[in-house]
């Protein structure tokens, strides 16, 4: 493939084409190709490019460039197949240079690409992948070839000349099958050169006791294996900001120089951790390799400053409702200088319950360290508890701070995991420190639970610290009673004289001996003896049945009852209520309703009385009417709108004061304008039931007169009674003043006639009649604001079909309207010697250039000056006589 030029242009391009190779044309089909290579196959000219396939064929049965030949007629079968056997190619290497003639140069850090020592251009094809690779070297240095990577091992060399390279060759091979060439094979030399090494820093963490003690008070060489191990001899020291090496290749520094300088005389005790990288360069060898560094890291760590409970353990009650005490509050932290020691940070901190009374819940409710901080609200290292119901006795826990806490830059804490780079390295060296903190919780003596009680003015006095519910626990008689204007009280309380149930509120309170307070609330009620109140009665309208039941008592019964009463009523409450407006509401009945009111709790007996409910009925009367008339109707009387059952003793109401209702109920029309006007309809009743009424609303129609002046139209618009202006939408003509049927067609206007115009609404209520008189004038006449009624005909025709006086014209919209102004009409046309060439009426084409008489009938007539006389055959209306221009 590499020796096939197709177009003969720059040399070999590997491209051949199916068609050509095979003997078919694009008539006998379209070859396809596996899709795998079809960046390789162009399906519409059939080129292949045998460069872009990237194998080479090995086995006689391969089929990997297997291409078929179809058509419409064939199917899905094949018209023809073909397999191409691609010959191996391994590449051309790059032109060899340098003494010790190598094609490439890599770095032994990482496998060298050995096909980029191939020239790999547009000219050039890559070589095939599926061939093999041949170290052909004996050097210890070798390892293997590995997916075309080189991988060796280039010893170091230390001192001058820096050389630390080796040439390695190796073969690439790509075989074949008979018929091409088994196999070929290119040679490529290849130097590698050593990557520098600057060894292994290590990361040394020093806590600020261990600084203190003096334990790196001496110097130290970084160049010792404990500090920096393996590194090439040619490096440098980097500077670096203590200011310790002086001289790039000085390699003494002193740690207690530089947290002398950290600390600042004190004025930086707070530094948490500080770390210093002292860096290690080495240059690389060769530019195919890079330079490298390692570093040596020192971590300072800030150690952690004593803590301690600072007040002796504090008396709780357990009975302080919010129960919630933080047990951080209680610490005291170390204060140096201007610096405060107090840890505080979620992550670094733990409280652990240490002991408590025998049978105690321990902990308190001190809640578990969440995994990650979630500061706020959580914030665990206050060491929230709950005192609330907590037993009584001492509780010890201790508070653990990890040195770690101070390990932070820019105010966040430091990546554990972390070794090098701009976050600190917190492996930390320093002691985990704690303290402990106890408190004392006491109990208040019980004073029984908060209780509600009703007792029977029959007693007289009673025992107050009887009446307290208690939790089975004995109530301490050593409280004090007092009441609710905080006045103290004896435990005996005798009831003062009331007429009505009274209600005390008193408080007993005590005191423990750990100084713990405890109260219990007594709501005590003194009830009187049930009363039901006085027996009622009354006399309702059926119309009106609503009546409260608990209002027509006399007396002052207890609202503490229910009522009974016919047709199993059962109220749900003392008051009884009936309401027609309410549908929840049962309705009430006649008969006799019973209020009975319970005994009064701490009272046995119960009491009733009784309302007697008597109903009478109303007069039925009717719906409220609505109705609507027409003004012109005159006049209605009322009661004639009333519906068949309603009673006709009763009188109408002029509610609107309209004064056009007479007393027998005849209402007027004459004076009402277009409004609705409301009466009412009174019947009286026999008390209690007040009068029936009913309303009546009567809509006045009182349509406007259109406003329509006398017509004048001249003749030639012949107009008809449709375009007639009205200033009103809805109306009706009449052709009398007493028709009684509307005008349905649209007749033509006449002179001299006279018709009847009515506004008229949805309803067919209409308006007084207008009477509209007709003037037609004949051409020649003048209107009355001076106009003249005349015909001017055009003055040519053009029968060139462009819409524009084709015809000599008798129909103009808007200008007059021959057919219809003069239905009798005649018109002649002659020509300029006075023959006549058109005869034309009301049954015939307009003129349009051709002749309709005579010899000359159907002929197109020449272009020139035409005569005509029209005749309008229509009382005094006179012929008219004329030119025009036949224009062709």
């Amino acid at each position: 493939m590499e020796n096939v030029d197709f177009d003969g242009i720059n040399g070999p391009d590997g491209i051949i084409n199916l068609y050509t190779e095979t003997g078919t044309t694009p008539m006998d089909g379209v070859w396809s190709i596996d899709p795998e290579f079809n960046a390789a196959f162009d399906a519409t000219t059939g080129n292949l490019s045998m460069w872009e396939l990237k194998k080479a064929t090995t086995l006689i049965t391969q089929n990997d460039y297997f291409f078929e030949l179809r058509n419409a007629t064939c199917g899905d079968v094949p018209f023809r197949t073909a397999r191409l056997i691609l010959g191996p190619y391994s590449g051309i290497a790059l032109p060899p240079s340098g003494p010790l003639n190598i094609n490439a140069q890599g770095c032994d850090s990482e496998g060298f690409n050995l096909f980029s020592a191939f020239a790999l251009d547009d000219i050039t094809p890559s070589p095939h992948s599926n061939g093999e690779w041949t170290y052909n070297g004996t050097s210890s240095s070798f390892l293997q070839i590995v997916d075309s990577k080189l991988f060796v091992d280039i010893p170091y060399q230390p001192g001058i000349p820096l050389v630390d390279q080796e040439v390695f060759e190796v073969t690439y091979t790509v075989g074949g099958i008979l018929g091409c060439s088994t196999s070929q094979s290119t040679t490529v030399r290849i130097a590698m050169v050593r990557q520098v090494d600057p060894g292994i820093g290590e990361s040394i963490a020093i806590c600020e006791d261990d600084m203190l003690a003096g334990v790196y008070d001496a110097d130290i060489n970084l160049r010792d294996d404990e500090y920096l191990d393996g590194e090439d001899i040619e490096g440098i020291w980097l500077s670096e900001p203590t200011g310790e090496i002086d001289d790039e290749l000085d390699s003494v520094i002193n740690l207690r120089t530089i947290y002398d300088n950290l600390i600042d005389g004190g004025n930086n005790l707070r530094y948490g951790c500080m770390r210093y990288d002292f860096v290690y360069a080495t240059e690389q060898r060769s530019a195919v390799c890079i330079d490298r560094e390692a570093a040596v890291s020192f971590i300072f760590h800030e150690q952690l400053r004593p803590f301690s409970q600072s007040d002796p353990p504090p008396a709780i009650c357990n009975n302080v409702l919010s129960g919630d005490l933080n047990l951080f509050d209680l610490l005291e932290f170390t204060t140096e200088g201007s610096f405060d020691f107090i840890y505080a940070n979620d992550n670094y901190v733990n409280w652990r319950f240490i002991s408590g009374p025998s049978g105690s819940s321990g902990n308190l409710g001190l809640p578990e360290k969440p995994e990650v901080s979630v500061l706020p609200p959580y914030e665990f290292y206050l060491g929230k508890i709950n005192t609330f119901g907590a037993e009584p006795g001492t509780y010890i826990y201790e508070y653990a701070v990890s040195p770690k806490i101070n390990c932070k830059v820019n105010n966040e804490v430091c990546d554990p995991y972390a070794t090098i780079g701009d976050v600190f390295y917190c492996e930390h060296p320093c002691d985990v420190i704690t303290a402990r903190v106890e408190i004392q919780i006491f109990a208040p003596d019980y004073p029984g639970e908060d209780t509600n009680t009703n007792i029977c003015e029959t007693l007289g006095q009673v025992d107050l610290r009887s009446l307290l519910r208690t939790n089975g626990t004995s109530i301490v008689t050593t409280g004090v009673w007092t009441n609710s204007a905080g006045d103290v009280i004896n435990n005996t309380f005798v009831f003062p004289t009331s007429d009505v149930a009274q209600t005390f509120n008193f408080t007993y309170t005590t005191v423990s001996t750990g100084g713990c307070t405890e109260t219990a609330d007594l709501a005590l009620t003194i009830n009187k003896l049930p009363n039901a109140g006085e027996d009622g009665s009354t006399t309702v309208c059926s119309d009106s049945l609503t009546v409260t039941l608990f209002d027509l008592l006399g007396g002052t019964p207890d609202t503490t009852g229910t009522w009974t009463g016919p047709f199993g009523y059962v109220s749900t409450d003392h008051l009884g209520v009936f309401d027609t407006s309410d549908d929840m509401l049962p309705i009430l009945g006649a008969g006799i309703y019973t209020y009975t009111a319970p005994a009064n709790a701490g009272c046995s007996s119960s009491d009733s009385a009784s309302v007697e409910i008597t109903i009478v009925d109303p007069i039925e009367i009717g719906d409220d009417v609505n109705e609507s008339f027409c003004k012109i109707d005159g006049r209605v009387n009322l009661f004639s709108l009333l519906d068949r059952d309603t009673a006709r003793t009763g009188v109408f109401e002029d509610t609107d004061s309209t004064g056009a209702l007479s007393a027998d109920g005849v209402l007027e029309f004459a004076t009402l304008t277009n409004a609705i006007y409301n009466f009412r309809y009174v019947v009286r009743n026999a008390a209690p039931c007040d009068e029936s009424s009913l309303n009546v609303s009567v809509q006045i129609i009182d349509l406007p007169i259109p406003n329509v002046p006398a017509q004048e139209f001249c003749i030639l618009d012949a107009v008809r009674l449709e375009d007639i202006e009205v200033d009103v939408l809805n109306y009706n003509w009449y052709a009398t003043q007493e028709s009684e049927t509307p005008i349905i067609d649209n007749p033509i206007l006449l002179d001299n006639q006279v018709y009847y115009i009515a506004t008229v609404d949805v309803d067919n209520c209409e308006s007084e009649r207008l009477d509209v008189m007709i003037t037609i004038l004949n051409t020649g006449e003048r209107s009355s604001t001076g106009e003249l009624c005349t015909l001017d005909f055009q003055d040519g025709v053009s029968p060139n079909g462009d819409g524009q006086n084709d015809t000599f014209d008798l129909l103009i919209e808007e200008v007059y309207n021959i057919p219809e102004a003069f239905p009798d009409f005649d018109i002649k046309i002659f020509n300029r010697y006075g023959s006549l060439v058109y005869e034309g009426n009301n049954n015939t084409e307009e003129f349009r250039g051709e002749s309709n008489v005579s010899v000359r009938l159907g002929d197109d007539l020449p272009s020139g000056t035409y005569f005509y006389i029209f005749s309008p055959n229509f009382e005094n209306n006179i012929p008219i006589q004329g030119s025009f221009y036949l224009s062709r």
